[in-house]
């Protein structure tokens, strides 16, 4: 009884982490370490099914993060899902045992509105929205009354004049919320750009067409066969919106969840990251890489 009393008052401590506290390594390795192992917990689990949407993260799992699985003497079904939501929810009712698609944000907001048991394991290197350009080479070469692609939706729109502000490109209004910025909300644009709404879900060549600078998403980048470092700039990731993989809370202190903490920590991984030659080398990287 006493087992029991100790688990449910370290979920509570967990979830409790998960809704007030910042999402880093560190808060995340905290609550994995905590965790502990439920004696009615059947055999161990060799067999994984993990959900991924097609794009880089389902590409960085192939590459990167199953072989070592298999190393491991695990087996492993990657289930290609289209939809967000479907993804948490598949793995709450335990038809897959790992997701590994979305940020921290995202699946602390998801799970409490839909009050699952979801909890993140590690964060992963991650694609951050872009600057990119045929016509320039830095930053620095971007002339007066150079033409900005920038995504139409409202939440990437505001997303990219803040990356074009902590570029030091333009200045935005103080007074209002970083998160609802709009284009009239620019009071210094020294450069005299001038900025063309385009659809942000377009490849590369779709979104530049007409632009001599195009502010995209870094999956619609990777997607469009770009290398992130390759990129003009790229914008600096705030806590809490680098990947995450994801598990079920009553699954943390399973072998499973610590094999891919571990290959998450490994040399070999963070290899297959850095490497100048691979597609993951621009993409922001957890604190635990350093």
């Amino acid at each position: 009884m006493k087992n029991v009393v100790a688990v449910i008052i370290i979920i509570a401590m967990m979830l409790s982490c998960l809704a007030g506290c910042g999402s880093s390594s560190d808060n995340i390795m905290t609550i994995i370490s905590e965790a502990e192992y439920r004696p009615e917990y059947p055999e161990e689990r060799q067999h994984l099914r993990v959900g991924v949407l097609v794009g880089p993260y389902a590409d960085m799992f192939a590459a990167a993060i199953k072989p070592a699985l298999i190393s491991m003497g695990y087996t492993v079904d990657v289930v290609i899902f289209t939809e967000w939501d479907a993804t948490n929810l598949a793995l709450a009712n335990g038809e897959i045992d790992l997701n590994l698609f979305q940020h921290s944000q995202f699946l602390n907001n998801f799970k409490y509105e839909h009050n699952l048991e979801l909890s993140a394991i590690a964060e992963v290197p991650t694609a951050s929205m872009v600057l990119f350009s045929e016509r320039y080479d830095s930053l620095n070469e971007i002339g007066v009354g150079a033409a900005i692609a920038l995504p139409a939706d409202a939440t990437n729109l505001a997303r990219a004049l803040r990356i074009l502000q902590e570029a030091g490109m333009i200045t935005l209004n103080p007074r209002i919320d970083l998160a609802r910025v709009t284009l009239d909300d620019i009071v210094g644009n020294s450069r005299r750009l001038t900025f063309n709404l385009v659809d942000g879900f377009g490849f590369f060549e779709e979104q530049i067409r007409g632009s001599d600078v195009v502010v995209m998403s870094g999956g619609r980048a990777y997607a469009s066969g770009l290398n992130l470092s390759d990129a003009l700039y790229n914008e600096i990731l705030r806590d809490g919106f680098l990947m995450v993989a994801a598990a079920r809370t009553e699954d943390l202190a399973r072998q499973f969840v610590k094999d891919l903490i571990t290959i998450l920590h490994s040399d070999e991984y963070k290899e297959a990251i850095i490497d100048e030659e691979s597609p993951f080398s621009g993409f922001q990287r957890p604190r635990y890489f350093f």
